[in-house]
């Protein structure tokens, strides 16, 4: 009979690669010899090779039923003594552990946030978490130690927030800037959880339009356009919002370079942020950075879009002498536009052509022209994912919860559809 082979467990093959960790030879029980990947006794398996790899034994450890690995320098001889030495001294001692950084108050936590931060994050973000701190967390909780701060007492924040804010988008912002405030203590050691992860917001007020439900359809914006705007700058101003679906800041920001004309096209690659708290001159400040999301993208125009740009430019460039590689709508002195001009444009737009609710007020914001850009492109069965890409949102997912109203109403019809008699 033929005696069966060595298993491939046992050694590798000889057209086996490289071993990827060395062997491990057990020489007695709790004494073993750690070859090195190099060592030739990783690859034939050969016992008591005369080699320079090192010993480990195991011996008890910190806890009862737990035992440790230690790497013994010398030969057997030195490895059976210490590890008989370590057996007749018992379980030893835990590792004291070094104190926790003191964590301080949140008040001083915040400060270190915003720090460390303000290199890698959005001014506007930066702006944003800063001022929902320091207007709405910090009279309340910024005295209290990080580690003081449980649960408990954050959701009674939270209630008594919600019952005294104007709106839920501020109790989620406040909410939102005390998460990220507390993670940063978590990853930095202070405190082991995070408390502000999971609280409940308060629930969404369904009675109320929300701001992405005001918009207005393709016949008002058409209204818009041909009898509220006074002037081509105006009305090429609000198409990009309306149309393209542009943000405020990406319009004020938008220079003529990135404006293609014969593809139809524009590049939008910056945007403009306006501090909304003025200093101590009374001036606010104003920041030229990449769009939101960092992410650059090619914005489609309609013909008529395209015309009139080409109009607004023989008046502002070559008959105004204008600079043809500034900015498109500039301001006065010829630098951004102040970030409150496009709502102004609008709301007196809005007035002229008669687009008022029954209490006189503006049928729709600056910001909501965007989102009726992208209602009027679902609404026209444009696929989901070409409308993310042209209104630049990160991922269509986010498109799709923004808009999940619209998308859902476009399916009411076919569902009616199956009651015909």
């Amino acid at each position: 009979m033929v005696a069966p082979g060595p298993r491939r467990s046992e050694f590798l093959m000889p057209d086996d690669p490289k071993p990827r960790r060395g062997w491990r030879e057990t020489v007695e029980p709790g004494v073993y010899r750690a070859h090195r990947v190099s060592c030739p006794s990783s690859r034939d398996r050969r016992p008591n090779r005369r080699c320079s790899c090192p010993f480990e034994i195991v011996v008890p450890g910190y806890a009862p039923g737990r035992t440790r690995s230690l790497t013994v320098k010398g030969g057997i001889t030195e490895a059976r003594a210490e590890r008989r030495r370590l057996m007749a001294a018992g379980r030893p001692e835990p590792p004291i552990a070094e104190p926790r950084e003191q964590a301080g108050t949140l008040e001083e936590l915040a400060g270190d946030y915003l720090r460390a931060r303000a290199p890698v994050l959005s001014p506007a973000t930066i702006y944003t978490t800063e001022e929902s701190f320091r207007l709405r967390i910090a009279p309340t909780l910024g005295h209290l130690e990080v580690t003081a701060l449980t649960r408990e007492k954050l959701e009674v924040f939270v209630a008594d927030l919600a019952a005294t804010a104007s709106s839920r988008r501020i109790v989620e912002k406040t909410v939102a800037a005390l998460r990220v405030i507390l993670q940063a203590a978590v990853d930095w050691g202070r405190i082991p959880s995070n408390p502000a992860m999971g609280l409940r917001l308060p629930p969404v007020e369904t009675h109320r339009p929300r701001q992405v439900e005001r918009v207005i359809g393709p016949e008002q914006l058409r209204k818009l356009l041909l009898n509220g705007c006074l002037s081509v700058g105006h009305e090429t101003l609000l198409r990009a919002a309306g149309e393209a679906g542009l943000r405020r800041g990406e319009i004020i920001a938008l220079r003529w370079p990135d404006v293609r004309l014969e593809e139809r096209r524009i590049e939008v690659r910056r945007s403009v942020w306006h501090e909304r708290t003025p200093n101590e001159h009374g001036e606010r400040k104003v920041i030229e950075q990449s769009t939101k999301g960092r992410m650059a993208r090619r914005v489609a125009i309609s013909e008529r879009f395209a015309q009139r740009l080409a109009d607004w430019y023989a008046v502002s460039v070559v008959e105004g002498r204008g600079d043809a590689k500034g900015l498109v709508w500039p301001g006065r002195d010829g630098g951004f536009m102040a970030a409150d001009t496009p709502p102004q444009i609008l709301e007196r737009a809005l007035r002229r052509a008669g687009l008022v609710d029954d209490k006189g007020r503006p049928l729709v914001s600056f910001h909501g022209l965007r989102h009726s850009a992208g209602s009027i492109m679902l609404a026209a069965g444009v696929p989901l994912i070409v409308v993310s890409r042209q209104l630049g949102h990160a991922n269509p997912k986010i498109t799709a919860e923004v808009y999940a109203h619209l998308l859902a109403d476009a399916q009411l019809d076919a569902a009616a559809a199956a009651f015909v008699y």
